[in-house]
Parts: structure tokens; C-alpha cells; sequence
């Protein structure tokens, strides 16, 4: 399979990507006198460079939005505790500048002074922060926080997630099928549609296609049943991604179609610029390059008001191959120089690598 070929596939990747955090999320509250948002904003951008794929690091992006929310809150609220740990003023001013170590200190105490709930609790916090510097020691805390708490949904699919990032397919099926029991044993459909989709990811990858949409269909019932439109959004984008790689062009079109539209009235954005580029992709496959143009664009255009980086060099690189196959190879090369710029940025090696091996064969006879 060429380089040019790659980008359609790992744009088609990123924009499928499962929400992961969402359910779990929407279950943290409010914590006084401290800006959240700052916070997680200042973590992600510090470490961002650590993660080492684009899909992945988009997929990352995204799930550690509601982890590291979580903890941050979380600790804020520990600080007004009767039995409150030393330092934890500190360990928020630090977090501010990016920096971990004294809340993972904190969390640490605290695993190793309250019962399981609460120390489960503090070891998924844990894996939350030293995710951003230290996958291994994430991974020790996720296994510890499921051995503490077995039956905490947010433990197993934390760690499944993890495990899926590190390529530990295996493991991260057995994580999101207790994940599945969990939801199953208490009727939580919103639990049962998140381990499906899940699900679906991981046979996806294994190019199981069948058993992956079968999971994809059972989560969009689900979603549709509870009218969760950002769920039903995911869903017709994996389903869209799946269709894509069969060939069959016209469902995928149809799923992509779905799924903008829904983002569309969510008002998301990111949502938006994915399907763009999916439909990029697939017109692009048709050989529509005009339309396929117009989609990059539109994608690009949100994705740069954004600030999303690795959008944009996707982006970049999926019109740098329109215009090499047009024959227009210096639009294609300041194209491709762009998309190397921004990869580099942000440190994606394996995408950083295929476009300088585009470049290099972009005057070279095919």
C-alpha cells in the first residue's frame, strides 16, 4: 500500500475514534475556586508530544479530557476533607504549570489510606496523570484500581482504553467485555452501547468486519433508543469507516452523511471537520476529486479554527496526494511540506515519516 494511500486510512481512523470518556464524565461535578479547564488545557498541551501516533494521539486527546477533569476536580475536592492529605495546594498550583508528581503524591496517600471505593478512586487518578508522562506506571494504576474495585465500570473501561492504546488487544477485549457484564448486570444500556462500540473498535483492528459491525449496529440501537445523538454520531462514522474499507462506497457515503448531520445539529465542530475529511477520502477513492477537494477544505477550515494540528496535517497531506494525482506536484509539494511542519509539531513519527517519503517520490516516475 503506498504513503498516499496511508493518510486516507489513518484520516478515516481519527474521525471513528469511540468517545470513550463521555458516560464517565458527565458524572464529576463542579469544584469550587479552581479553573478545571485551564488546568487540563495546560496537561494536555505540555505532554501532547509524549503520544507517539496520530490516531492514537487524537483518540487520546479526546479520552483524557474526562480523566483528567475528573481528577483534577477530585482533588479539589479532597482539599476541603477533614482528613485531607499535606500539599494539596501545591499540587494544584503545579498541575497549573503542568506538572504532576505532587497531585500523583496525593492521590498516592490516599489510595493508601481509604478504603477500596475511595483508594480505587485515587488510583484511576493516578493513572489519568502518569498517562501523560508514564504509560507504564498509567497501566500499574488502571490494573490496581480494577484488583480494588472490581465492579466500577470506569475502572475496567479505563484500563481497556489504555490497553487498546498500547496495542494490547487481547487484554483491552477482556476489559471492555466486564465492561459489558457491568452494564449488563445493572441495565445500564448508556454502559452497554459505550462496551459495544468499544468492542467494535477492537474488531475493527483485527479486521473482523463482520463481528464489528454487528457491535456497531447493537450501540447505535442502543443510542437511538436513548436519543444520545452524540452516540448515534460515532456510531454511523465507525459504521461509515467500515463500509469505506469494504468498498462499498455508497453506505459509507450514506453513514458519513448521517453522522454530519448529527454533529451538525450538536454544533460540534471536530465532528464536523471528521466527516469532512471522511467524505474527502471517499470521494477522493471515487476518483471525485473536486468534491474531494471541497471536503478537505471544508475540514480544514474547521479544523483551523480549532487550533487541532494534527487535523490540519492530515489535511494538508490528503490534498498534497489530490494534487500530485492531478500532476500538480507544486501545490502537492508546498502541501506536503505543511503537513510535515505541523507533524513535527507535534511529534507524530510514523506520519512524519510517510510524508517525507511522499516528498521524496513526488518527482520520481511512478
Amino acid at each position: 500500500m503506498s504513503a498516499e494511500a496511508i493518510f486516507g486510512i489513518v484520516a478515516t481512523l481519527v474521525a471513528g475514534v469511540w468517545v470513550l470518556y463521555r458516560y464517565f464524565s458527565e458524572k464529576t461535578g463542579e469544584a469550587a475556586e479552581v479553573d478545571v479547564n485551564a488546568i487540563v488545557a495546560t496537561l494536555q498541551e505540555g505532554h501532547r508530544n509524549q503520544l507517539h501516533d496520530a490516531a492514537q494521539r487524537e483518540e487520546t486527546l479526546r479520552d483524557q479530557v474526562g480523566q483528567l477533569t475528573e481528577a483534577v476536580q477530585a482533588l479539589s475536592i479532597e482539599r476541603d476533607k477533614p482528613d485531607a492529605p499535606a500539599g494539596i495546594d501545591e499540587a494544584l498550583a503545579l498541575l497549573s504549570k503542568g506538572e504532576t508528581g505532587a497531585a500523583e503524591a496525593v492521590f498516592q496517600e490516599v489510595k493508601e489510606h481509604r478504603k477500596a471505593e475511595e483508594a480505587a478512586a485515587a488510583a484511576r487518578h493516578i493513572g489519568a496523570l502518569a498517562f501523560l508522562h508514564d504509560t507504564e506506571k498509567a497501566l500499574a494504576a488502571y490494573h490496581e484500581a480494577v484488583d480494588l474495585d472490581s465492579d466500577n465500570a470506569d475502572g475496567w473501561n479505563r484500563l481497556g482504553h489504555l490497553l487498546y492504546r498500547t496495542g494490547d488487544i487481547d487484554d483491552a477485549e477482556q476489559a471492555f467485555m466486564r465492561v459489558l457484564a457491568l452494564g449488563n448486570r445493572v441495565e445500564n444500556q448508556e454502559l452497554i452501547a459505550i462496551a459495544t462500540g468499544n468492542l467494535g473498535l477492537l474488531y475493527s483492528t483485527r479486521g473482523d468486519l463482520d463481528r464489528a459491525e454487528e457491535m456497531y449496529k447493537k450501540s447505535l440501537a442502543i443510542e437511538e433508543a436513548l436519543g444520545r445523538k452524540e452516540g448515534m454520531a460515532s456510531d454511523y462514522g465507525n459504521l461509515g469507516n467500515l463500509y469505506l474499507t469494504r468498498g462499498d462506497l455508497d453506505r459509507a457515503e450514506e453513514m458519513y452523511g448521517k453522522s454530519l448531520a448529527l454533529n451538525e445539529a450538536l454544533g460540534s465542530k471536530e465532528g464536523m471537520a471528521n466527516q469532512y475529511g471522511n467524505l474527502g477520502n471517499l470521494y477522493s477513492t471515487r476518483g471525485e476529486l473536486d468534491r474531494a477537494e471541497e471536503m478537505y477544505k471544508q475540514s480544514l477550515t474547521l479544523n483551523e479554527a480549532l487550533r487541532r494540528k494534527e487535523g490540519m496535517a492530515l489535511n494538508y497531506s490528503n490534498l498534497g496526494v489530490l494534487y500530485k494525482t492531478r500532476g500538480d506536484l507544486d501545490h502537492a509539494e508546498e502541501l506536503y511540506e505543511k503537513s510535515l511542519a505541523l507533524f513535527r509539531e507535534v511529534g507524530a513519527a510514523p506520519m512524519i515519516e510517510q510524508v517525507e517519503e511522499s516528498l521524496a517520490n513526488l518527482r520520481r516516475p511512478d
